[in-house]
């Protein structure tokens, strides 16, 4: 919040339009949060699909028993996962900075609604990337055991 002799001194630096300024920046600046967001679903979407495909192809081979093609789709399979990872963390990390920029805008507005649902929402919940990073892992493991299975035939 601002105190009086902080708005004074604003007033005179920025003009009498300030809080007005202020509101439409933070209206933008939320709604570009919200396009991380979506960036971040859409990422994740492809990579689920692509990682689909992928171990499906897999799977497939092995019923061929072309051990050095399952190991090669395989570590495609390991590459598109960690990439599928480090996304997440990626996003978390921007989003992070997006709501301390939003929360730091929120202490010259009237109410802290982000600020509010994000304490609400912690106290129950450990956080999206925790949820979401359970998807890239599993397939990890998932490939990690096929590159175990090839190694298994070959020896």
């Amino acid at each position: 919040m601002i105190d009086m002799a902080s708005e004074g001194l604003i007033n005179e630096k920025y003009g009498k339009s300030f809080k007005k300024h202020l509101l439409e920046q933070y209206k933008l600046y939320v709604r570009t949060s919200m396009e991380v967001t979506s960036g971040r679903l859409e990422s994740n979407k492809f990579h689920l699909t692509l990682n689909s495909v992928v171990f499906g192809t897999t799977s497939y081979i092995t019923t061929l028993t072309n051990d050095l093609v399952v190991f090669l789709f395989s570590l495609i399979g390991i590459l598109i996962s960690t990439v599928w990872l480090r996304n997440i963390f990626a996003y978390r990390e921007l989003n992070t900075a997006k709501f301390k920029v939003i929360h730091e805008l929120e202490g010259y507005l009237p109410a802290s609604l982000f600020r509010t649902e994000e304490q609400h929402y912690l106290e129950k919940y450990h956080g999206l990337t925790a949820i979401e990073k359970f998807c890239p892992i599993t397939f990890l493991v998932l490939y990690a055991v096929l590159i175990l299975l090839v190694f298994a035939e070959i020896l």
